[in-house]
């Protein structure tokens, strides 16, 4: 289930340092893991083999989102094409537009709050203009989001990042049903698209699944995954009578 990552290049180290700088403060540097995950995203950017698969099952509060901004930078640099991000909360989709503007990255979502601006922020996701675009499952497995946007991308994404992965394992369907389609967009998506999954909620056998989901033909070997202790200090069980 594990694989070695290339290391990253003095010009994508600069850009990584760049990104963790803006979100963390001066001297912040990305964790082992984290470099590792994004070293594996990038390796192979511009390369014609099939496109890397990571996995990354770490505790709330590690950095997951750093990956993927700091992957997006660097896999836009090289003029790549714009990262989608599925997630499910759109609390949530709110924070990382502003995460990722503190990145540097232009990042917009697709949600029912803002029904009005959808034609827009298509248009300027197709024209190159966004670098982000964070959407919920259910707009994921909306046909006309399908004909409009996925369509228009098809061999253009720059990075695919499927956020509360543990909800395509079988179990994660009770949770929100939709989160099936990331499955058959898994499918359709051109080969060379690096795909990165994150969670804080997986065990080992939910982890064998989504690893198994992610890379082509079934073959766990093909996915690097990265699993950290999922215990939080801050978090206590108590029995009372």
């Amino acid at each position: 289930m594990t694989a070695t990552p290339v290391g990253l290049s003095d010009d994508d180290q600069a850009v990584a340092d760049a990104v963790i700088t803006s979100l963390a403060g001066d001297g912040a540097r990305l964790r082992d893991d984290q470099l590792s995950a994004v070293a594996g995203l990038v390796g192979s950017s511009g390369s014609e083999a099939s496109g890397p698969r990571v996995l990354v099952v770490q505790a709330t509060g590690w950095g997951k989102s750093a990956v993927y901004w700091t992957a997006t930078a660097i896999l836009r640099s090289h003029r790549r094409g714009p990262t989608l991000i599925v997630s499910p909360l759109l609390s949530l989709m709110r924070d990382q537009v502003s995460a990722a503007e503190r990145a540097g990255l232009r990042a917009a979502t697709l949600n029912s709050s803002n029904v009005d601006d959808w034609s827009a922020i298509e248009t300027s996701l197709r024209s190159g203009e966004l670098d982000v675009l964070l959407v919920s499952p259910e707009r994921l497995a909306n046909p006309g989001f399908g004909r409009r946007v996925l369509d228009a991308l098809s061999g253009e994404l720059g990075l695919l990042v499927i956020d509360e992965a543990h909800a395509i394992s079988d179990w994660g369907h009770d949770f929100r049903p939709d989160y099936r389609r990331v499955s058959d967009v898994l499918q359709s998506l051109n080969p060379q698209t690096p795909v990165l999954a994150t969670t804080a909620t997986a065990n080992s056998r939910v982890t064998d699944d989504v690893a198994a989901q992610l890379s082509a033909g079934g073959e766990q070997s093909e996915t690097l995954v990265l699993r950290g202790p999922l215990a939080r200090k801050s978090l206590h069980l108590n029995v009372i009578d």
